[in-house]
């Protein structure tokens, strides 16, 4: 049987309730305030222009691992079969 008496720790929960309330906040302040509007365009900005970049990365990272792969097989160099995948994609 559980001991009554035992004190239980609720620091986590008593963290997750300030951690919760502290995020209802600024949803809030974002949500319903003209400034929020303003900081919510520039958020939504940043982090277009960061997919963006790591868009662009992931391609090009792709783009030389195709182009080392069929350089491997076809024996033609790395710089042609980029050159050549690129005017093929336009």
């Amino acid at each position: 049987m559980k001991n009554p008496f035992v004190k239980q720790n609720n620091t986590a929960l008593i963290a997750l309730g300030i951690t919760g309330a502290a995020a209802a906040g600024a949803i809030a302040y974002l949500y319903l305030t003209d400034s929020g509007n303003t900081t919510r365009n520039k958020i939504s900005d940043t982090i277009s222009g960061e997919i963006d970049k790591l868009a662009e990365t992931f391609k090009n990272s792709f783009k030389d691992l195709a182009a080392g792969i069929v350089s491997d097989k076809t024996h033609v160099s790395k710089k042609t079969v980029k050159a050549v995948a690129d005017r093929v994609v336009k």
